[in-house]
């Protein structure tokens, strides 16, 4: 697998559907965590800050101390 995250901006289509084209090399099975876009990405963001945030924005237990951890990287 030559790409690990593949990151778009879409929008959606009439029937309100997100239509996404996934290289061939990415497999076949896929985690997909949509986020609205209530503003403009920061230009500024690099690829690993991004996925970063999306992971965060991804974690759903309550555990303070994995939170913690998170909210070092996120903040530094």
């Amino acid at each position: 697998m030559k790409q690990a995250v593949l990151i778009e901006d879409l929008q959606i289509d009439e029937s309100h559907q997100l239509h996404i084209k996934v290289p061939s090399d990415m497999g076949r099975q896929f985690r997909v965590i949509v986020l609205p876009m209530d503003r403009p990405i920061q230009p500024d963001i690099t690829q690993d800050e991004a996925f970063m945030l999306s992971a965060y924005s991804s974690v759903t237990e309550d555990d303070p101390q994995e939170d913690a951890v998170w909210e070092k990287y996120v903040r530094d």
